[in-house]
């Protein structure tokens, strides 16, 4: 294909524009209160350990979720987004570009083309499946789920941070996507490469976080439910191969390939149990801050009853996937703290928005527009609240007062960020607008002079 049609692909646009708009968005706030997901990059890199002290960065001294394990200090999480970043930090290291020397500038990088890199990808990939599930294709409908998956939801105050939870719902719903392929018969011709990469993101997906462990389970009897048995061989190796560096770094760290970080820590307001009373203070909890922080993901879920009988799977799914989450997050000691909207609830997020679809198959013209406004309203409110998470910082721990009020007082009273990456994304901004004008300029030139041969010959 042409490059003019390349870019003219909606999916490649918004794919990029979010991409620039996440990296416009790394502060220093957040680069500074998140350092612990910047520790075990530079750890793996610079020592070649994956036990996190030692460090000779000022800002990767340590502080919380950390624990003592064998004389050496590690990470209560899953060593995924380390070795994700790491390899993009070995890059920087080989340029010379350290933290110790440039912190701000190389945690923003590691975090572009780790996080944002990832969350962008997944908006692309609800966009894509909801062009398949909307009536008639509908662009509109597509670009408004991947729209309130990308910027209206929790994901957008995260894409900006390296985030092991961020990075892993990325992972789980490119793995659904390729698994819908399969499903939808819009595959390879021989399916390998989607139940390839499916199982490895799955597994990929529970070495970067555990959080969404039993989602994954969900996707992956999605896959067995198509009965595709000449590709499982291919689902499982992937799988495998997924779960390979989370198994070699256990054992590594803790000398039991199945030992996680959290077990042996003894996080245990991470482990599941059953309590009434638990139960609906966190029930209560999350329905507040969906309310506050993300209320458009409300009306996504309900959109999925609208979903056509074709996709009645896809739809079991969904449901299931958004359920399990929430039977696990209802069932534990932490909310997770010092957070910008549910973070628990980030894995649920791209599942929920791909509920917005379903509103395109109301039989009335009335009542479509009617769900547009509304998730239009919706959609507004979430996306300047997220909006304002992405610029200030997630590490938010006043759990009694509202988030986006607290913001915008600081904003009332000019106080502000560094964004360490802006003068590079405006100027990549800048560029990739300019091809977008050009492009479709370039693409029409060249059917017009094919036309012209074709006639002239």
């Amino acid at each position: 294909m042409s490059g003019g049609g390349f870019l003219a692909r909606p999916g490649v646009r918004l794919f990029a524009g979010l991409w620039l708009l996440y990296g416009l968005s790394i502060n220093s706030g957040n680069l500074e209160a998140f350092n612990l997901q910047q520790m075990g990059v530079e750890a793996i890199v610079e020592r070649g350990r994956l036990s996190v002290d030692g460090s000779p960065t000022p800002q990767l001294q340590p502080g919380l979720d950390l624990f003592e394990y064998g004389g050496h200090l590690y990470a209560a999480k899953q060593p995924g987004q380390f070795l994700a970043g790491a390899a993009v930090y070995w890059v920087l290291h080989r340029l010379g570009l350290t933290y110790y020397d440039r912190y701000l500038l190389v945690a923003a990088l590691v975090t572009f083309f780790t996080s944002s890199l990832a969350t962008a990808l997944a908006a692309a990939c609800v966009y894509g499946i909801a062009r398949d599930w909307t009536r008639d294709g509908s662009m509109r409908w597509a670009l408004l789920a991947a729209l309130t998956f990308g910027v209206a939801g929790t994901a957008f105050s995260y894409a900006g941070i390296a985030h092991h939870d961020a990075l892993a719902s990325a992972y789980l719903i490119v793995a659904f996507a390729l698994v819908w392929r399969l499903s939808g018969g819009r595959a390879t011709r021989s399916g390998i490469g989607e139940a390839l990469g499916a199982g490895a993101l799955l597994g990929w997906t529970i070495t970067t976080s555990m959080l969404p462990f039993f989602m994954a389970v969900v996707v992956g009897a999605y896959f067995l439910s198509l009965r595709r048995w000449r590709l499982l061989p291919w689902f499982a190796a992937g799988g495998a191969a997924g779960l390979a560096p989370l198994l070699v770094c256990n054992w590594l760290s803790f000398g039991n390939p199945f030992l996680v970080p959290n077990f042996a820590g003894a996080f245990s307001d991470t482990y599941f149990f059953l309590d009434g009373r638990n139960f609906l203070s966190k029930l209560r909890f999350y329905a507040r801050m969906t309310a506050l922080y993300a209320p458009v993901v409300w009306l996504g879920l309900v959109g999925l009853a609208f979903l056509p009988r074709r996709l009645r799977r896809e739809q079991v799914v969904l449901v299931a996937a958004v359920g399990v989450l929430l039977l696990y997050v209802l069932d534990i000691q932490t909310e997770g703290f010092c957070q910008y909207g549910p973070r628990y609830l980030l894995p649920a997020m791209p599942f929920a928005a791909l509920g917005v679809a379903g509103f395109s198959h109301l039989a009335r013209p009335s009542l479509r527009r009617s769900a547009a406004v509304l998730i239009g309203a919706a959609w507004l409110f979430a996306a300047a609240v997220n909006g304002v998470g992405a610029a200030y910082g997630a590490m938010y721990c006043k759990e009694t007062k509202y988030g986006f009020a607290h913001y915008l007082t600081a904003i009332h009273y000019r106080i502000f960020r560094s964004y360490p990456l802006a003068p590079y994304v405006l100027a990549a901004a800048a560029v990739w607008i300019l091809a977008l004008l050009v492009a479709p300029r370039l693409r029409s030139h060249r059917m017009g002079y094919s036309t012209d041969s074709e006639g002239n010959g």
